[in-house]
Formats: structure tokens, sequence, C-alpha cells
């Protein structure tokens, strides 16, 4: 089969600036050469030789800055090589990042037309794929909004079904599918299967070793601007797992001094492995319904009362899948000075295929805000496929049944209001990572919401529902000074709805929201010294209960919907 990709010797450099002129005075200086700008060259890409068929599917995996998406813009033409050549045969389409391609004032249905002609292809041909790119994309509502007003999961849909469907010879997808939901991300990666059963050529860069091995016909592993090694999905991702987990444990050390607010030196996690409860063995690959034996060895200085012990278990794309502590069992632990064995034993796990984090953290039992020590992602676990008929992000026991109906009545579901769980989020749990500066809706935000919050729905744009009261955790940085809360109350009539913001229990700030549409309450903030925490509570005073007000069933009291909370 001939080759659709080539690239023979390719080498490629950046340069990395070390001083910037910060002044006019500095930039004039520059320029007439009396005041040197320090550079650094960096080789993104450093002698890669690389062949891929017509009608492969690539698989490119590898850390952070090794070179991947370097490669795909080499392809898609957005940069030339420093060395070498590359050679790619058809018509190209790269999803590169976000927005690329688009004009951010023009509309959707502009830019459908825009990326046509970048491809070469003609308006009346366009016109007769207008109508698929648009109902792929779920964009009917929107499609002559510019796109400057587009979430980051629309500009997704309108670039990935402008992709497919002007069925590219070869199609280079960079990790953009992480920002769709669950449901549109199914359906891009059934849209994706029936362009390789075409036969069309496609490079994928995912940082999801499952899914590459699922998807890929052959894996690059890349590292530092060099091919590591190339092959088989399941040989090459082992290599890769195998090397990164090497990494890990050589740089926990580094890790730890990375991020001082994730501990002091008074309690530390020394060490962490994950062994089978049922061989015994040290391991960090399982399947469903395997349970996981965690072993932790702790380090204290001095006698310590009240200390609790936790694990969050994160998939690979940020979602908290369970988090437990010893509090779920044993209470407060005392510590003593030395070494202290810790041992937890997670499962059966009712986990689908995939790859998961498992973050780990030590803190004063009443004091969550100020841990000993946290850990974020000191084990990766592995979780294989389950049996051919058990699918999903979940493995759940089930048992079925088959009888004839009762002669004596059909099943009729109720007409009455079925009361709704609350659904609502329980104390805030151990933080695993620093916090946030800005929480919006839908990108892992609920590892620093607390209590008093809904589900989260997409509008779009994602929001959650408080309750009559919730609360959320934010820093502020030196320099920062405003608050800022995006929110809005529809289906509430005319009157105003209003509340209160208090900020580490102190009231701060009253608002009144109108209508559906979002407002920002800015709300000032006095000066910090240092990197602060701070505990955010928003009181509502009037809850809404659909039910009641004949609007659906809903028997939640819904507070206010919140988009975003920063701190600016």
């Amino acid at each position: 089969m001939p080759a659709a990709i080539e690239l023979r010797g390719v080498r490629k450099r950046f340069r990395i600036r070390h001083e910037a002129a910060r002044t006019w005075q500095g930039m004039a200086l520059a320029l007439l050469g009396r005041r040197r700008i320090e550079h650094e060259e960096f080789w993104a890409l450093d002698g890669v030789d690389l062949e891929i068929a017509e009608g492969e599917t690539l698989g490119i995996i590898g850390p952070n800055g090794s070179g991947k998406t370097t490669i795909l813009k080499l392809l898609a033409r957005t940069i030339e090589p420093t060395a070498g050549d590359v050679e790619a045969r058809g018509k190209v389409f790269g999803l590169l990042e976000l927005g690329a391609g688009m004009h951010p004032d023009l509309t959707g249905r502009e830019n459908i037309f825009l990326n046509g002609s970048f491809l070469g292809i003609e308006r009346n041909e366009m016109r007769h794929l207008y109508d698929r790119i648009v109902a792929f994309a779920e964009l009917e509502r929107f499609i002559d909004t510019p796109v400057r007003h587009y979430s980051s999961g629309m500009f997704m849909r309108l670039g990935f079904s402008i992709a497919i469907n002007v069925d590219p010879d070869i199609l280079l997808i960079d990790e953009v599918l992480a920002v769709g939901d669950a449901r549109f991300t199914a359906k891009c990666y059934e849209a994706l299967a029936e362009i390789k059963a075409r036969g069309r050529t496609l490079v994928f860069v995912s940082h999801d070793p499952i899914q590459v091995r699922r998807f890929c016909d052959r894996v690059l592993w890349i590292d530092r601007g060099k091919i590591q090694a190339l092959g088989d999905p399941r040989d090459v991702i082992q290599q890769y797992l195998q090397h990164m987990r090497g990494d890990a444990a050589s740089t926990a050390a580094e890790r730890k001094e990375a991020a001082p607010d994730l501990g002091g030196d008074q309690l530390r996690i020394r060490a962490a492995t994950a062994t089978d409860e049922a061989t015994g063995a040290e391991s960090y690959a399982f399947l469903p319904g395997g349970v996981v034996r965690l072993q932790l060895e702790l380090e204290s200085d001095a006698y310590l009362d009240d200390v609790t012990v936790g694990c969050a278990v994160r998939r690979s794309d940020g979602l908290l899948m369970h988090e437990t502590s010893t509090d779920a069992s044993l209470g407060p632990s005392a510590i003593q000075p030395g070494r202290t064995h810790v041992e937890c034993s997670l499962g059966p796990l009712p986990l689908g295929p995939g790859s998961y984090q498992l973050s780990l953290g030590v803190w004063p039992n009443e004091d969550r805000l100020h841990p000993y020590h946290i850990w974020p992602d000191a084990i990766t676990l592995f979780v294989g496929k389950a049996a051919a008929s058990q699918r999903g992000v979940a493995v759940l026991p089930s048992q079925w049944r088959v009888a004839l109906a009762p002669p004596d009545g059909e099943l009729q579901p109720t007409s009455a209001p079925i009361a709704q769980p609350d659904m609502l989020t329980d104390a805030a749990g151990p933080f695993w990572t620093a916090p946030p500066e800005e929480l919006a809706m839908g990108a892992r935000e609920a590892e620093w919401l607390g209590e008093g919050w809904f589900p989260a729905e997409n509008w779009p744009p994602r929001v959650r529902w408080t309750s009559e009261r919730a609360v959320a955790y934010l820093r502020q940085d030196v320099g920062q000074g405003s608050l800022v809360l995006s929110a809005c109350r529809p289906l509430h009539g005319r009157a105003q709805a209003e509340g209160r913001v208090r900020l580490n229990g102190l009231h701060i700030a009253t608002f009144q929201l109108h209508g559906m549409d979002f407002e920002d309450v800015v709300v000032p903030l006095d000066p910090v010294t240092r990197p602060t925490t701070h505990e955010l509570a928003i009181e509502v005073d009037d809850a809404l209960v659909p039910a009641k007000v004949g609007l659906d069933t809903d028997t939640r009291p819904l507070g206010i919907a919140v988009s975003s909370i920063r701190v600016e």
C-alpha cells in the first residue's frame, strides 16, 4: 500500500526568549543592538523518519512538549520544517486546536464556507454539504452567531463536523475531542470509525492510551523530539506506560518540592504501591471486578492526633470517580513519630476500561484546607475490557429475569410528580490539587465545590444550580482584587432573585439577578500578600421549586444557575 505521509530526517527548531524587552526604551535598545536578548534553541523534532500508509490510523503518544503537535502542524503546513522533508499526499484537514481555521467575527455559517475555500472546495459543493455539517454539529440555533461567542464545545462540534463531511484524504486530530460532552464525543468516534472504514488516513494525538489502543492500527511514542518506539499499539503503549511509571517514581520528590502549598514537612507520604488482592503481587493493571490493595508509608517527625488519610480516584479526563478516607471506617487516627503503614482495599472495581489516577493525602481531621501532605496523581491504574455484553464507563452487577406478564394489569408510569433526590454534593473533600482562580462549570469544577450544588446541566453554557446555600473554594493570588460570579435565575417571573455572598464566613456582598441573561456580580476583595484559599458561600433568599409553580415535576429547591466563578 502506498505511503500517504512521509517524514524524512525532519527537524524543527524553535527559539525560546529568556528576556523580554518590557519597555519602549528596552525595545529600542534591542533594535539598535545595544541590549542583547538571550535566546535558547529548542529542537521540538530532532531527526524524525516516518511513513504512514494510505488508509492507516496512527496514534501518537508522549508527554507534554515531546513533539506530537509539531508533527501535526508540519503535516497541516501551518509551520515548515527547519530541515528534512514532509510530504502528505491528498487533501489534508487538521483539527489542531480550538478555533483554528475559524474567523471570530464571522458566523458559523460563514466559517463553514471559509473552511471549504481553504480546502479548494467549490461553493456549490459546500452548499450541498452545509445541511449535513450543521445537523451533525447540532448548532442550528447558533449557526448565524459570530463564533467568538461560541463555547469550546461548540467550536469543537463545528470544526469536527466540517472535517468529517468534507471527507479529506488525511485527517489530523489533536486532543480536541476532550472538550466535548460524553454523548457527542461518542458520536465523534462513531464518525471516525466510518471515515476509517472508507480508507482514509488518520493521525490521532491523545493523552489517553486506552483510546489510542482501541482506535489505532499503529502507535508512535515520541519524547524530546525523537521517536522512542513505533509499532503495535499494545506493545508501544505498554513500553510508554512503564517508562512513565519509572519517571513518576523518580520524580516524586521533585513534585512535592514543586507544589509547596500541598503540604509541609511535619507528616509526609514516603511511598505508595498497588497490589492485586487476589495474588498479592504488585500490579497496576486490573479487570473490572478486581480488588486493589493500596499500601502507603507515612513518615512523621512528631506525635499527631486526629489525622485523616485519603484517596481520590479520577478518570484520565479528570472526572472524579470516587473519594474515600479513613473517616469512612476508622475515624481520625493517631500517628506516632517515625514510619506508619496504611492500607486501603478498593473494590470490587466497578470501573470501565480506561486509565485512572489515584491521588493521596493526609490532613488534620478538622482542617482540610491545610493538609499535611497531598500527593497528586501518585499512582496510575489501568482497567481492561469487561465481558463483551457489558459496555460503558462503569460495570454494574446485574441480574435479568424473563416471564409472562401478569394478566391483571399493564405497567403504567404514574402521572403524579415524583420527588427528586436532592443529589447535592457533600462537604468538600480533600483538595488534591492547588485551587484554581476560576471555576468554569464542566472543567473539573467538582473538585473545588462544597455542599449545596446540583449536578451540571448543559444549556449551553454548562451550568450548575445552587440550592439555598452553596459553597465553593477558590484561590486569590497577589495582585488580584475582584470576585466575579457569572449567574442567572431564569423562570422566576418578574421578581428579582436576591441573595448574599459570604467569604470565609463574612458577609461581603448582596446581589440581585433579573432574568434569563447571565449577569456578572463583581465583588471587591481585600488584597493578599500570598496566594490564599477562600471559602465562598452563595446564599439565595427564595429558592425556586419547579413542581410548585407548575413548570415541571422537578421538586428540587433551585437557587441560581452559575456558569463560572472567578477571581481576577
